[in-house]
């Protein structure tokens, strides 16, 4: 990845569209992730890295299709499900940056800093490296949700609403008929009004409203996020946000990259020191991230194929 240095621009603008910034408009951005819960940025990574990305994420694919079932490598894990509609599916997999060294350095690009620092500063953890494909006419959909009922066990993250982004870089477009990821604007400004049902992000078949319609929202409130390969989108801990089964005939896959200020959680991978990046260490040293049990299974271990649990 390119190391060209961003700068960081001020002031903000403070009418600036949320799907439109550029990442120039780093105090821009940071303005419109906390007045709105959610950004766009555009043309963050170019074609030609791109399509490298692409190809990384479809050998990433083609490796699950292969093993057929799902599996654990310490913090390495594959999703595989059997769908009703398209037999074998492969629905996402975590820490696909040990696998895939143009992964690793999209972690830690600059790029990824100057979009972070100004929000959670220049000392990060990871907590969160995951692959998710929308393969056409798989049930595969996401149900909605605040990404803080993941974030477990609560104890270890400390004012999770100030120091935890998440993002998902655009590998595939993002379109109506694949099921772009839809968020509910201004919701992480509002307490949760209900109970999570906590059965699990990733579902088969249409997305309930339910959890929507508990929260006092409903579809008009929400607001799907179109965007093309090299855009990045971001959101609050609290935004809720979920995505449609893919009804079209184009694959979406979307690389989501969760970050934390390291001063407030001792969990995850290190992305960036001092605003250095940080490789990841080789697979079988272990590394406290959601795994509270990865000092005792560092072997591939298989799993069951039901639809994935939050994680």
């Amino acid at each position: 990845m390119s190391q060209a240095k961003i700068s960081i621009q001020s002031p903000a603008d403070q009418s600036a569209d949320p799907l439109n910034l550029k990442l120039r408009d780093a105090d821009t951005i940071a303005h419109c992730f906390h007045a709105n819960g959610y950004a766009v940025v555009r043309n963050v990574f170019n074609p030609k890295e791109m399509e490298v990305l692409h190809s990384a994420t479809e050998r990433s694919k083609l490796r699950g299709l292969k093993v057929g079932r799902s599996f654990r490598q310490g913090n390495l894990g594959y999703w595989v499900d059997e769908d009703a509609h398209i037999g074998t599916n492969v629905i996402g997999m975590q820490w696909p940056s040990y696998q895939e060294p143009a992964l690793e350095s999209l972690r830690r690009d600059p790029r990824m800093l100057s979009l972070l620092e100004p929000l959670i500063g220049r000392n990060i953890r990871q907590i969160v490296n995951q692959l998710h494909w929308k393969t056409p006419g798989s049930s595969f959909a996401v149900s909605f949700h605040r990404d803080r009922i993941n974030r477990r066990p609560a104890a270890e993250f400390r004012q999770l609403a100030k120091s935890y982004i998440q993002t998902a870089t655009v590998i595939d477009p993002m379109t109506a008929d694949n099921g772009a990821l839809l968020v509910v604007p201004g919701s992480h400004l509002r307490d949760p009004q209900s109970e999570h049902p906590g059965n699990g992000n990733f579902v088969a078949g249409k997305v309930s409203r339910s959890y929507l319609e508990n929260e006092g929202f409903c579809e008009s409130d929400l607001q799907p996020l179109y965007a093309e390969p090299g855009d990045i989108a971001l959101w609050h801990v609290d935004t809720i946000h979920g995505s449609d089964m893919n009804q079209g005939n184009q694959d979406r896959c979307l690389y989501i990259n969760g970050y934390v200020d390291a001063r407030a959680c001792m969990r995850g991978h290190w992305a960036f020191i001092e605003g250095q990046s940080i490789p990841l260490p080789p697979i079988d040293v272990p590394v406290l991230v959601h795994r509270d049990d990865i000092f005792d299974h560092l072997d591939v271990e298989f799993t069951q194929t039901t639809l994935r649990p939050m994680d």
